[in-house]
């Protein structure tokens, strides 16, 4: 599960929905989960009892907790070209140009001699 729902000591959070239904008593049902759900006549009892069913669902490892992680749309298309984009072309024609001047620079400045660039006489 993800941090968000995972509280200090390990256990693991779930939505509950409590509706006084029916008349005089409640019902309370763990959402996404349709078989897990208890009517009391208390609201407190109702959801004590829906915990005990998650806490044996949890303890018989037919509750799972399992991180799912929403998708990100601005990463969508993240690293993808188009190659009739004729604006992305010129932007990857440019791109390689200076990647190439940036190298043929690197190599100039490596061909150099070293320079004596001491001002202190060595004796």
């Amino acid at each position: 599960m993800a941090a968000a729902n995972q509280p200090q000591n390990g256990a693991i959070q779930h939505w509950v929905v409590v509706r006084p239904d029916p008349p005089g008593q409640y019902t309370a049902r763990a959402a996404g989960l349709p078989d897990v759900a208890a009517t009391a006549a208390t609201r407190d009892e109702a959801l004590h009892r829906v915990q005990e069913l998650l806490s044996a669902l949890l303890a018989s490892g037919q509750l799972v907790p399992l991180e799912v992680r929403p998708a990100n749309p601005l990463l969508q298309a993240f690293g993808r070209t188009d190659a009739n984009d004729p604006h992305e072309q010129a932007y990857l024609e440019e791109l390689a140009r200076v990647r190439q001047e940036d190298l043929e620079r690197t190599l100039r400045e490596l061909d150099q001699p070293c320079s004596n660039s001491s001002s202190t006489q060595t004796t």
